[in-house]
């Protein structure tokens, strides 16, 4: 399908992600800002993988990945920083796109918090889908696995 053909519905969808982290937020924090380390976690499964071409995490630095399914990274995926309060929130716009065809546009928002275990952390993913809700529910597991990485990242 082209960028000018019809595609299914917008879906729009404000998905939370919670999760409490053995470790203080500026580990946290760190597993996210350090590119490297992100790269380790984020894919969301073994057969998948995540290359980042671009890496400027500051506030209006961009980050560019490819990812997908190891051996075909069809998926462009470009974050704009928009705030960074070191160790407490990140913001960010995202776009994922397959060639030409812009699959999803979404506010980003992660937000740490001590407590007595460690980080409780927030994400908070405003999105808006322009190929239905098949975006939808592939963030949501995205994310979810994600998270569930980066917890191995804390031992």
């Amino acid at each position: 399908m082209t960028p000018d053909q019809a595609s299914p519905a917008v879906a729009h969808e404000t998905l939370k992600f919670e999760r409490t982290y053995n470790a203080a937020p500026a580990r946290v924090f760190a597993a996210f800002a350090d590119v490297k380390i992100r790269a380790r976690w984020s894919a969301p499964s073994a057969t998948a993988a995540i290359v980042y071409s671009e890496s400027n995490f500051k506030v209006g630095g961009t980050d560019i990945a490819r990812c997908g399914a190891k051996g075909d990274l069809r998926f462009t995926v470009i974050a704009r920083y928009e705030q960074i309060l070191e160790n407490r929130r990140i913001v960010f716009v995202e776009t994922v796109a397959d060639g030409a065809l812009l699959l999803s546009i979404a506010i980003v928002t992660w937000e740490l918090a001590p407590v007595a275990a460690g980080t409780k952390l927030l994400v908070t993913d405003q999105l808006t889908s322009l190929v239905g809700d098949d975006m939808v529910s592939g963030t949501r597991f995205g994310m979810n696995a994600a998270l569930n990485n980066l917890a191995r990242e804390f031992g």
